[in-house]
């Protein structure tokens, strides 16, 4: 299959001051940087890479000394999100300084992980809940028709190595809870690995999701 030219996509890391956020942050923190930055808004090219930090209790994470904010955009793009520089935004109640960023390259890595991938399915299964009294979501078909869709989409991106479910996990958007998985690729050639994260996977980039680094300890 051949493959459009990759773009020179690239990471800016914000440094970034405050104490604690929820796990499930990605719609909080993307909005927080719209109100701070309106252009955001509605921006396809931008990917908003989930936070990282320690867990301190059920559904918190508290933020380690020098974290970052990291974006991933086109390297033409930078000057959009410089306006973020000096900021704070506010995040579920916590306020969240942003210093000077640094940009780097996307480096390849044989084996890459992704947080959270959410996808679209096209006639997604449900099933019947009686107890609440309407369809939900079948999940004992769920993870079957999810990796298909996501061999597909690995497929057109020319990367035919299977893909690895790591846990379920979900992100609330607009009230909504969106179902997904952490997904691991390993065995990519270099070439892959910059497509991999130059695309991504799925839908919902700005709000953390589909977005793939190296996996840590490999």
């Amino acid at each position: 299959m051949e493959q459009e030219p990759l773009r020179n996509v690239v990471d800016v890391a914000f440094p970034l001051a405050g104490q604690s956020i929820p796990v499930d942050h990605g719609y909080l923190l993307y909005s927080a940087l719209c109100a701070a930055v309106p252009a955001l808004h509605g921006a396809a090219w931008l990917s908003v890479h989930p936070l990282s930090g320690n867990p301190v209790e059920v559904g918190t994470l508290a933020l380690r000394d020098h974290a970052r904010l990291f974006l991933r955009r086109p390297a033409e793009r930078i000057p959009d999100v410089l306006p973020l520089v000096g900021r704070t935004i506010e995040v579920a109640g916590t306020r969240l300084a942003l210093g000077a960023p640094n940009v780097s390259a996307l480096v390849p890595a044989a084996c890459l992980d992704a947080r959270l991938v959410v996808l679209k399915l096209t006639e997604a299964p449900r099933r019947e809940n009686q107890d609440l009294r309407r369809q939900t979501l079948d999940m004992a078909v769920f993870p079957e028709r999810y990796g298909a869709e996501l061999k597909r989409q690995l497929t057109e991106l020319d990367i035919l190595s299977p893909p690895e479910l790591c846990g379920r996990r979900s992100i609330t958007v607009g009230g909504k809870r969106i179902i997904g998985y952490s997904v691991r690729v390993s065995a990519l050639s270099a070439d892959q690995s910059l497509r991999l994260q130059t695309s991504g996977l799925g839908g919902k980039h700005r709000m953390g999701c589909g977005i793939f680094r190296a996996t840590r300890g490999i």
